[in-house]
């Protein structure tokens, strides 16, 4: 709901408000929902802006710095006028939120040049977020150069700890907190993606609450914090300033990406904001509220080395436990024997196909089986057939030797030319495959960067324009198609690729331990749905550690399962298994993809830990139970569950698990179950993982309210 009283506006949420005097481009405030209507004139003169700029004694970070034609940098930003639009406007060239609409926006112009500066603030009232975007309008008879312009600014006052999802790969999205009393911190990325390292979601924690911001984009991000000495604390999320200097003719329009902002009481009300948020108005298309088939993937099953026959043994093999869909990794294409070679040249390899793709397909699908193909369509290997016919398809800088990561090279995406190539090759390819799944991969991140004709200071940004126009026609020309993301496992998870892709692979580290506290952090700002989690062989092939298949599925059960071995060398005993876990996943499936997510604390301190997916009536749950570090006479573990209602009663019921002693069921109400919690008495008795060092308990409780 967005109310407008002369220049001072009011948006409400069910349990936020957020009042902006638009005149003052001041923030009076923002957090828990007000149920008073007034008292905002004393408020007036807040140091809090909604935007800041360089020239008038304001010598904290600025969300809009541009370059005039006179060289100058300084700007006098002032208010033009204030409407409410019926539809949220769509973002040129990039993706965005959708949906509800009721839409904020402000002008502000700079009389000397007559550039004028839009701010829009979108309120999706269900899911207690706004979006904001922001848009230069060179009104000039000269052209300018951008120099930064944020997605959004938030200034806040008191004092923040600054929240971060930090890591590397096999590594991603590990939590850090920093108490930051003066100065300034920057998560950012200059790798021309989002980057494993530095996820550009952020959180800002004081003693009022938690601001979350998270930037549709998956580019170089740059997030400040800063800290003033006034007491006065600035976050400002969009594109990355570095290399980055935009040239705006008269008359053009430059837009920022979207960010989404949101205020919650603590963190687990954030994420489940965020969660609604990202399913109702990010993930779109068939798979939006679809539930995910569970895959088997035959890379860590047999790596390049493969043939039809070997392929169609591990479907066979998954047939049988009531797996769904198979899907053909690397390897398939061109003479693609290793990662040195044939990338680009998307055409079958009878050889380890069979009749090729189309006929190795058919087979799949007459097995029972849906049918699935990995490609990496922006990477060129220069031992290819591509390569010798079309090198300047390749990023390089002339006179130079290219940089080569994994024995490869990054298409020039800047191109309208290798645009259109990767949009007809791919094309092609699911096409002829009839693929109903696609995983898009994307192995490393850029260098190299220069394209003919293009100012360095776009190059970054011109290239994921590029990369956002190619997987807008593919994912329009192929709707039915379950799109996954993957960028050397997490490197590219943001909510830019969520436009597109209804899912993305988490990590390319399987190992169970890892993986829950990579799970972990990953679902501060992001829902289960699009979190691709896989039961691997073991010993783990990045690890080396061996946690029991039991473990292995309950830790997988926190994303869309699937499983990533050789399925046709499973004993008896471990397909039984399987087969029994797949059957529970799908009796299971609606409220372990679409529940209401929790986090149950400890994994990143060797405590007990684990998570949580309550369904949305909260009649029934799911909770995975984990003790990642047993110590001797230690404290009794013991959890509390989350989410549940705390007037009923509840039977809570252990999965049966291989290996393990007894079934435990017994009775409790929701208060009890949240605030007493429950001591985990037979988490300890499963075989296969005292046989393990090293290895996590864990136990799955399938929680039901009761009948009245």
């Amino acid at each position: 709901m967005i109310k407008k009283k002369g220049q001072i506006v009011r948006m409400d949420t069910p349990n936020t408000t957020l009042v902006i005097d638009a005149s003052a481009g001041e923030y009076l405030y923002y957090g828990k929902r007000l149920t008073s209507g007034g008292g905002f004139e004393a408020l007036c003169g807040s140091p809090r802006k909604i935007f800041s700029q360089y020239g008038f004694a304001d010598y904290t970070e600025s969300s809009v710095l541009m370059e005039n034609a006179d060289g100058g940098i300084s700007t006098a930003f002032t208010f033009s006028k204030s409407k409410i639009l019926t539809e949220k406007p769509e973002i040129a060239g990039l993706p965005s939120s959708y949906g509800e609409g009721k839409t904020l926006e402000l002008k502000y112009v700079d009389a000397p040049t007559k550039v004028a500066l839009y701010l829009y603030y979108t309120v999706f009232e269900e899911s207690d977020v706004i979006a904001v975007s922001s848009k230069l309008v060179n009104g000039a008879k000269k052209e300018l150069y951008i120099r930064r312009l944020a997605s959004v600014q938030l200034d806040l006052l008191g004092e923040y700890s600054f929240v971060t999802f930090e890591g590397a790969w096999a590594r991603e999205r590990q939590k850090v907190s920093r108490a930051i009393g003066r100065g300034v911190f920057y998560n950012d990325s200059k790798k021309g993606v989002s980057s494993h390292e530095r996820n550009p979601f952020v959180i800002a924690e004081g003693k009022e609450g938690v601001y979350g911001v998270n930037l549709v984009y998956t580019g170089n991000h740059k997030e400040i914090f800063e800290c003033c000495e006034n007491g006065r604390a600035r976050l400002i999320a969009g594109i990355n300033d570095f290399m980055f200097r935009w040239k705006l003719l008269p008359g053009e329009e430059f837009a920022a990406p979207e960010a989404v902002m949101c205020y919650a009481p603590c963190e687990d009300g954030l994420s489940l904001q965020m969660h609604r948020f990202v399913r109702e108005h990010i993930v779109r298309g068939k798979w939006k509220k679809r539930e995910r088939p569970i895959l088997v993937n035959n890379w860590e099953g047999t790596y390049f080395d493969f043939n039809e026959e070997k392929l169609l043994n591990i479907a066979r093999a998954a047939k049988e436990t009531g797996v769904e869909l198979f899907v053909l990794d690397d390897g398939w294409f061109g003479n693609r024997c290793d990662d040195h070679r044939a990338l680009g040249d998307w055409f079958d390899n009878t050889e380890k196909t069979g009749g090729g793709l189309k006929s190795l397909a058919d087979k799949i699908r007459a097995l029972g089986l849906d049918f699935g193909i990995w490609v990496e369509p922006e990477m060129i290997s220069e031992d290819s057939d591509l390569f010798r016919s079309h090198p300047n398809f390749a990023m390089r800088v002339p006179g130079r030797e290219p940089t080569r990561m994994r024995q490869q090279l990054c298409l020039n995406l800047a191109d309208e030319k290798v645009q259109n190539y990767i949009v007809r090759v791919i094309s092609d390819v699911i096409a002829r495959s009839g693929a109903s799944y696609v995983k898009w991969d994307y192995n490393r991140t850029l260098t190299d960067c220069y394209g003919k004709n293009i100012p360095q200071g776009e190059y970054f940004h011109r290239y994921i324009l590029g990369y956002y126009r190619v997987l807008s026609k593919i994912t329009k020309k192929f709707p039915f198609v379950l799109f996954e993301g993957c960028s050397g496992g997490g490197g590219r998870f943001d909510l830019g690729n969520f436009c597109y892709y209804p899912q993305f692979w988490t990590s390319d580290d399987t190992d169970a331990r890892e993986r829950l506290r990579i799970q972990d952090g990953t679902s501060y700002g992001y829902p289960q749905t699009v979190m691709g989690a896989h039961v691997s062989a073991c010993p783990n092939h990045q690890t080396e550690n061996s946690n029991p298949l039991e473990t292995r599925f309950n830790i997988a059960c926190g994303g869309v399962l699937g499983y990533e071995l050789d399925m046709g060398k499973l004993t008896e005993e471990e397909k039984k298994v399987i087969t029994a876990q797949v059957a529970f996943y799908k009796e299971h499936r609606k409220v372990l993809q679409f529940g209401d997510y929790y986090r149950l604390g400890g994994v990143f301190e060797g405590e007990v830990g684990g998570f949580m997916t309550v369904s949305s009536d909260k009649n029934s749950a799911i909770a995975v139970a984990a003790v990642t570090n047993r110590v001797v006479n230690g404290p009794l573990p013991f959890i509390r569950f989350k989410g549940l209602n705390p007037s009923a009663v509840y039977e809570v019921t252990t999965r049966p698990q291989a290996n393990y002693g007894g079934q435990i069921s017994f009775t409790a109400g929701g208060d009890m179950l949240m605030n007493g919690g429950i001591l985990l008495r037979d988490i300890f008795s499963d075989t296969q993982a005292k046989e393990n060092s090293g290895c996590i308990f864990t136990r799955m409780f399938v929680i039901k309210k009761c009948k009245a």
